[in-house]
């Protein structure tokens, strides 16, 4: 595959995701609040704090869409293996373990002051590790192509 349909497919795939996300935000939580409401109405000061918290773990995501954006136009200008690659990957790392923290505080936190479910704490302590698994992943990405790109610098000063 050439680097600039594996680039458009990257972006469609990029595009998709912002669209979900920006569905999910926009009408998803929101619709899932009000049934909320309605079923448990004694605990409708919950909703508050975490929308908060939901939303303010939803922006860092939106931003390492914004930065793989980026990485898939350098791959588009089949620049792959450079050490701007290797940094925006640290970026999305980055990004990945501050909503991680955020939301497993904010989970924490919530649970203490009574307004969580201990039923919910699986899938919350789940969400909290699939975003460290991200972390990890981008952050020996970011090795990885650090060290292609110094090996690429490498071989094009031999020729």
């Amino acid at each position: 595959m050439k680097h600039d349909l594996f680039s458009k497919c990257i972006k469609i795939v990029i595009a998709e995701t912002a669209l979900i996300g920006v569905v999910s935000c926009a009408y998803l939580i929101p619709e899932l609040v009000r049934v909320f409401k309605n079923w448990y109405p004694e605990l409708s000061y919950w909703v508050v704090p975490w929308l908060i918290l939901i939303y303010a773990c939803a922006v860092p995501c939106f931003g390492a869409l914004v930065v793989s954006w980026m990485i898939a136009g350098n791959i588009g200008k089949d620049k792959s293996f450079t050490m701007d690659n290797a940094n925006l990957f640290k970026i999305i790392s980055i990004m990945a373990l501050v909503t991680s923290i955020v939301f497993g505080t904010g989970s924490i936190v919530y649970t203490f002051m009574g307004m969580n479910h201990a039923g919910l704490l699986l899938i919350q302590f789940l969400i909290v590790f699939v975003g460290l698994a991200i972390f990890v992943c981008m952050a020996a990405m970011s090795y990885l192509v650090a060290k292609a790109a110094c090996l690429q610098e490498d071989s094009d000063l031999t020729i």
